[in-house]
């Protein structure tokens, strides 16, 4: 991901928090993230899961949250393990990437 400008703002990365619709599964939300590669390391992952989570357990009353992750992407783990996303599974041959098959893991967050 690079760095967009729009009207003069500077977009280093985004956040997307969905809600599952189904009636069964309204307490879980699903979060998919992205940080420009010349701001990752800087802070900005942290300060969008904290403002994401912060809407997840206020706003919504999620008790779960969940992502996907490649799993050799071991910052994104590490930022994501740090605000108690627990790894439950892998996912083999998941995506395409530079065109060879990349493994991911999924990860979650439970609220009690």
């Amino acid at each position: 991901m690079t760095a967009l400008h729009l009207d003069g703002i500077k977009v280093v990365g985004n956040l997307s928090l969905e809600q599952y619709s189904r009636i069964r599964q309204s307490h879980v939300g699903t979060i998919g993230m992205g940080v420009a590669s010349a701001w990752q390391g800087k802070g900005v992952g942290s300060r969008l899961m904290q403002a994401a989570l912060a809407v997840a357990d206020d706003w919504m009353n999620l008790r779960r949250v969940e992502l996907t992750v490649f799993a050799d992407n071991e910052a994104a783990v590490k930022l994501y393990a740090k605000f108690g996303f627990e790894r439950e599974g892998l996912l083999r041959d998941c995506a395409v990437r530079d065109g060879a098959y990349v493994d991911a893991l999924t990860m979650a967050r439970l609220r009690r």
